[in-house]
């Protein structure tokens, strides 16, 4: 179907992966700048060919999110291996390939068994996933739902919880995850998908979820990575989480401080829903 091929070249596109060799090039480019190595032009040319860098370019699309970059990524040229860097980070999202298939079959099971509510998800980064959402509900001709955006704009904020204190992430530290209102709108743009049914809600969780302007929801993505922001998304949002609809956490096997706070507000609240692997990081259960 139209449809689906056009839903299969979004994916593609919000990760970057139809330009990836050209990607492995510019990594490649900046990590011989950043070492001081003088970039070789044949090694340059083979990148986009074969070789470690962009197989592992390859497989984190795959995957998602940051690896370790190691020795001898590229062939006789040792760089440093303590280097956390994102992979992705010509694309809309961080969360890879199978996590976007995943998103895409909940979101197209809502539709067929028409469990009531809106699709929202905590945490947008560059709102690829949100992007992703908004497309399917186009390619189905649904105009009945809503996308919802919730973000600070500004980065994760500064916990003071002790389950976070090994994990600050705010902008300071980690300006990359800082992406603007703005920018994620004109992302959307972009795909030609910002409309009446994408919706914003900016701020800290801790304030703006509160008063979130919505009472049903179909999917719940939770991608905020800290105790505290998972507590608070939890607390404001699962309970207008539909019967038989999702809720996915992203960083659940990966970031502790996730996985206690999802950990804790389950077993505080009487959550008994089995809880499902999609990958190697995220999980999700399906509300009964």
């Amino acid at each position: 179907m139209l449809a689906d091929k056009y839903l299969e070249l979004l994916k593609s596109t919000l990760l970057n992966e139809i330009y990836v060799e050209l990607e492995a090039q510019l990594l490649f480019s900046v990590l011989c700048a950043a070492e001081g190595v003088v970039m070789d032009l044949p090694e340059f040319w083979a990148v986009r060919k074969d070789g470690p860098l962009l197989t592992e370019l390859r497989n984190t699309k795959e995957q998602g999110d940051t690896v370790i970059l190691e020795t001898g990524v590229s062939a006789g040229k040792p760089f440093a291996n303590d280097r956390l860097r994102n992979f992705t980070e010509y694309g809309y999202t961080l969360v890879g390939r199978k996590r976007l298939d995943h998103l895409q079959s909940c979101v197209e099971q809502v539709l067929v068994d028409e469990i009531p509510g809106d699709f929202l998800e905590a945490g947008v980064w560059r709102g690829g996933c949100c992007i992703l959402m908004r497309a399917i509900l186009e390619a189905h001709g649904c105009t009945d739902r809503n996308v919802w955006l919730c973000d600070s704009f500004q980065g994760l904020p500064r916990s003071t919880k002790e389950a976070d204190r090994s994990y600050q992430m705010s902008a300071d530290r980690l300006p990359f995850l800082a992406v603007t209102e703005n920018e994620v709108r004109d992302n959307f743009r972009r795909f030609d998908l910002l409309d009446e049914q994408v919706k914003f809600i900016p701020g800290w969780f801790e304030d703006s979820l509160k008063s979130a302007p919505l009472d049903q929801i179909a999917l719940l993505r939770i991608d905020a990575d800290l105790f505290s922001s998972t507590t608070d998304v939890l607390t404001h949002l699962y309970p207008k989480v539909s019967r038989g609809g999702w809720v996915v956490i992203d960083d659940y096997e990966i970031l502790p401080p996730c996985k206690e706070a999802v950990d804790t507000y389950r077993n505080e609240h009487g959550v008994s829903e089995p809880i499902r692997a999609i990958d190697q990081q995220a999980v999700c259960w399906q509300v009964g």
